[in-house]
């Protein structure tokens, strides 16, 4: 069958999720715009949210599916739920003892996450207090991954997706309520924020469980299970692949935290850098996402059956869908961000000056969006090795040439300089895995021909949004009604999106009848 399908399947799940979060975003700028709540926030999520982000792109998955397709195969399915629970006990061991020492030492790790947050004590504490509350989060996170590789192992790849959802929903009717209550303080609101994080993941929990528990897999250990996970090989060598495995498969969300380190020099700065990435993540997360959970699987089983030829058409469809996607996304950014944050944030606390701060970080990140989706297509046969050190290998020169492009830049006087060394790190990335992959990595004829079409469309795009921009700057001004702002963005977005389009079809990378048949097949 073809890729398509299930990349659209799991993209547009993810990117459900991620609209969700970023209308969220919207609602959190105009409660807490950018100053001490909002960087104490910003601050008390950097793990939450590194964390939740890196398994969302298969990090556990990785670890998990392909020893589970394995054992299947050789003991049947008795053999692979047993594996399965193994897992899970030893996991909520983890999980469990990880955050018990983050409580504890909360405030040594927040100084290292957001050094800048220390020169202000009321700040810092306030950042404490919310990451002692929202770290549990982490430990959410790590058993709704496991939930989810159980159910992409049986090719249920949407609920898994779309369960994030009720997280955002949840934060939603809270903000809602916050913003047409009277009165309620920056702080409180913060607090408020906070706790119900905390609730969303006992939410997202059960509901997940509920899923796997369809599926034959068990979502709560026995109690037999944790003594027996102790001494599971096959428990012990899954989850020893899982940190690596989430170092690789989100590798990117390191550069950002690394940007978010040096952004918390300048004030304002944090916030404005994440609600960036907020709108950064929304074509990152359904392509890297739907990359990340779909390619392994077919990659792995290519490898095992020695299919050449079932190889170079994953690849070759996984790079078709990433140009496709991407170029255009980067190029509407870039061109686009000072009316797209404008009128998506700027409202209540959040000024234009945060606007434009924010917009030029967009800008900046938008350069590195398809280094980021080139090391999604790249990964997967590291992966389905199991050869890990070879990417953490270059995800460590990466980042480390992202924090020295930031200190040569100079992070206190430059404001751009944390997402330059973001695009600098993705791209020194991509070029290394690429580098270390060409010997057995053969895109051809297929993929050059791919990338001139989608380059070309997307000119044609940019250059139609260049000539339309002048048109509509009249209807973005700030002093109009958000609707008509919200109406002309829209339309230059829709202008571009329908020329992108037409131009692909014509140069034959976007064929809709292929897409069609592959999904009746």
């Amino acid at each position: 069958m073809s890729l398509a399908v299930p990349f659209t399947v799991v993209g547009s799940a993810t990117l459900l999720s991620r609209v969700t979060g970023f209308v969220r975003d919207v609602l959190v700028a105009a409660l807490l715009g950018t100053g001490g709540v909002a960087e104490a926030y910003v601050a008390a999520f950097l793990l939450p949210n590194l964390v939740r982000r890196m398994m969302s792109e298969g990090g556990l998955h990785a670890a998990v599916v392909p020893r589970l397709a394995r054992l299947e195969q050789q003991g049947g399915a008795p053999a692979a739920r047993l594996f399965a629970e193994d897992v899970l006990a030893l996991l909520s061991v983890l999980a469990i003892l990880m955050v018990f020492l983050a409580e504890i030492f909360m405030e040594p790790l927040m100084r290292f996450l957001a050094q800048g947050l220390t020169e202000s004590p009321a700040l810092f504490a306030e950042a404490v207090l919310f990451g002692r509350i929202a770290f549990p989060f982490v430990g959410f996170t790590l058993l709704l991954a496991l939930y989810a590789a159980l159910l992409n192992s049986v090719e249920r790849y949407a609920i898994a997706a779309l369960v994030p959802v009720m997280l955002n929903l949840l934060l939603i009717g809270v903000m809602v309520t916050l913003l047409l209550a009277t009165e309620v303080r920056q702080p409180r609101a913060g607090l408020f924020l906070v706790v119900t994080i905390f609730a969303a993941g006992i939410v997202q929990l059960v509901l997940l469980g509920l899923a796997v528990s369809r599926t034959g897999f068990r979502p709560l250990p026995r109690l037999k299970a944790f003594r027996r996970g102790l001494g599971s090989v096959e428990a012990r060598m899954a989850l020893s692949l899982a940190l690596p495995g989430m170092a690789v498969a989100g590798s990117g969300h390191l550069h950002l935290l690394i940007a978010a380190q040096f952004a918390s020099l300048r004030p304002h700065g944090l916030p404005a850098l994440y609600f960036a990435d907020r709108l950064f993540q929304l074509p990152l997360g359904f392509a890297a996402s739907a990359i990340g959970v779909v390619l392994l699987p077919r990659i792995s089983r290519a490898l095992q059956a020695r299919d050449e030829a079932e190889l170079d058409t994953a690849r070759a469809e996984s790079f078709r869908f990433a140009v496709l996607l991407v170029l255009p996304a980067a190029v509407g950014l870039f061109l686009l961000a000072d009316p797209i944050i404008s009128v998506l944030f700027q409202r209540g606390a959040f000024t234009e000056a945060d606007a434009l701060a924010t917009a030029a970080n967009l800008r900046g990140l938008a350069l590195a969006l398809p280094a980021f989706v080139l090391a999604k297509i790249l990964l997967p046969e590291f992966l389905a090795e199991e050869r890990m050190r070879t990417p953490l290998l270059a995800i460590g020169a990466a980042c480390a040439l992202n924090a020295l492009a930031v200190m040569l830049l100079g992070p206190r006087q430059n404001p751009l300089a944390p997402v330059m060394g973001v695009a600098i790190g993705a791209w020194s990335y991509a070029a290394i895995l690429y580098v270390l992959a060409r010997n057995r990595l053969r895109l051809g004829w297929r993929a050059f021909r791919d990338l001139t079409a989608a380059t070309a469309a997307t000119s044609g795009m940019a250059l139609a949004i260049r000539v339309l921009h002048p048109q509509a700057e009249a209807f973005l001004q700030a002093g109009n009604p958000l609707a008509l702002k919200a109406v002309a963005l829209a339309g230059l977005i829709l202008a571009g999106v329908a020329v992108h389009l037409a131009l692909a079809r014509a140069f034959g990378i976007l064929d809709f009848s292929a897409l069609r048949s592959s999904h009746e097949a």
